[in-house]
């Protein structure tokens, strides 16, 4: 399914001087996994940052909690030094093709809303991924000095390479939200976003919540932490507890101290 979009990414609107290999990391099209990745972008200046959280969609699930802080990577610090005072949007994606057939998509994706409830078909499960697969190819070809993020910026073939674009997210969106107005699968940082795992046979199930805070994302699934609060004490027995705290002080108050003795002792 992955296009073709060539080896080159032209000089952008920002002069980067990150050298290094091509980031090549991020998996989307593969046979059994498909990374999950995070992308903030700067519509302003068309920009964007993306993130390669290392964990496949296969494992990433409603049990997983995740959290990385971006601030000490160089793309990111590159990012934010560029886009200012603009407003930033983020969002959360994986998609994976485990096959030839139009059965074989799975999609996991954040949004402001919850994707339509009827399964939104083979033919937009695969446009979703398609669209993935077609930034990340051109996203892994740009010069890095980490392996797991990369600032993207400038053209590939005459269109923008940066996450934000209609090409990209806007497809997303337009697949899995049946929306091609908006990009429902982002929003502002400090937004907290369901993350949806779609496929064509199982329906839709939220796996959990992202949220971006300044330099923080973090993931808390849906089903962490269910069935391990603690177990309130009965309230007998607290006050029992309470009871016999209670003599203890008073016996203490009670009986003079080993010192005070010996001292009434020598005078």
């Amino acid at each position: 399914m992955s296009l073709n979009l060539g080896t080159k990414v032209l000089a952008g609107a920002i002069a980067m001087a990150i050298g290094g290999a091509a980031m090549a990391n991020t998996n989307l099209d593969a046979t059994t996994t498909g990374d999950v990745f995070l992308n903030i972008v700067n519509n302003t200046n068309s920009t964007s940052f993306l993130y390669d959280t290392g964990i496949s969609q296969a494992n990433f699930t409603s049990s997983t909690s995740f959290s990385a802080n971006l601030a000490s990577d160089p793309n990111y610090q590159a990012f934010i030094a560029a886009s200012g005072s603009n407003p930033l949007v983020y969002s959360v994606e994986s998609g994976l093709n485990t096959g030839t057939g139009k059965n074989t998509f799975t999609v996991d994706v954040t949004g402001v809303i919850t994707p339509p409830s009827v399964d939104v078909g083979k033919v937009g499960l695969g446009g979703a991924e398609e669209a993935m697969s077609t930034f990340l190819i051109g996203a892994n070809t740009i010069a890095s000095t980490t392996t797991n993020s990369v600032l993207v910026s400038g053209v590939i073939n005459g269109a923008p390479a940066f996450w934000g674009q209609p090409g990209f997210e806007g497809q997303v969106s337009a697949n899995l939200f049946s929306n091609s107005q908006q990009f429902d699968d982002s929003a502002s940082p400090g937004t907290a976003l369901s993350f949806f795992n779609e496929t064509v046979s199982g329906g839709i199930a939220t796996l959990g919540t992202w949220d971006l805070n300044g330099s923080v994302a973090t993931f808390v699934g849906a089903n962490v932490g269910v069935g391990t609060s603690p177990v309130p004490l009965p309230t007998p027995l607290l006050l029992l507890l309470s009871g016999l705290g209670l003599m203890g002080v008073v016996a203490r108050r009670g009986k003079p101290s080993a010192d005070l003795t010996s001292d009434a002792a020598a005078v």
